[in-house]
């Protein structure tokens, strides 16, 4: 069954202090998050496998992919799938422990893309398509660039990068997905406000559609 990649909710627990990881995600998947990645750049090994056994229990029971962002160990313990950058674990190495898990990779250029494409990836993570403040060294991606890598392969791709509902419409192509950070994470009603971000992916695929 295809993974449905539209609304992707990343975590980041400096938007929630006091509040369970596990409390914020379930909001999100109630407000539409399709797919949900565990990212916690600043947690110990402990801690990650901890919120990741947490995670897992909260995505299962809703029917929604968790991915773990870097972590093979951690993807490996609570059977996840993976994110990975450049600067992280190979994905041929990546794929040989993970065979049959959903894995991603951040790309910057067509080059990146077809080599993540060559060597299994499941999708790709492209941008920044805007400026982030949940990534200050994200270098920001040329719609030239998105609109090239668009034709140079045939997997999903994820937009990555300061989307919110305001100027995801503002794209020069419609995505299969959007990651989103402090746009649901950041927000007291974050049910409200992964709904808001769910409607405008809607309209604006759906306008696209009109138009071609």
């Amino acid at each position: 069954m295809p993974i449905d990649y539209s609304i992707y909710a990343v975590t980041d627990r400096r938007y929630h202090p006091g509040v369970a990881i596990e409390t914020v995600v379930e909001e999100a998947i109630l407000g539409g998050a399709t797919i949900v990645q565990l990212r916690e750049k600043t947690a110990q090994g402990k801690d990650f496998l901890e919120q990741a056994i947490r995670l897992k229990t909260v995505t299962d029971s809703f029917g929604v992919p968790l991915i773990i962002n870097d972590r093979i160990d951690i993807a490996l313990l609570v059977k996840a799938g993976l994110h990975i950058g450049q600067e992280d674990i190979p994905l041929t190495a990546a794929r040989r422990l993970l065979p049959n898990a959903v894995i991603g990779v951040s790309v910057a250029t067509v080059e990146q893309a077809i080599e993540a494409e060559r060597n299994g990836a499941s999708y790709l993570g492209v941008g920044s398509l805007f400026a982030t403040s949940s990534k200050a060294d994200a270098d920001a991606m040329s719609y030239a660039t998105l609109e090239a890598i668009r034709k140079a392969v045939n997997l999903p791709l994820i937009g990555i990068g300061g989307i919110t509902a305001t100027n995801v419409s503002s794209l020069p192509l419609p995505l299969e997905g959007y990651a989103v950070i402090s746009e649901i994470f950041a927000q007291e009603d974050r049910r409200a406000a992964t709904r808001r971000m769910t409607d405008a992916v809607q309209e604006w695929h759906q306008s696209f559609q009109n138009r071609v």
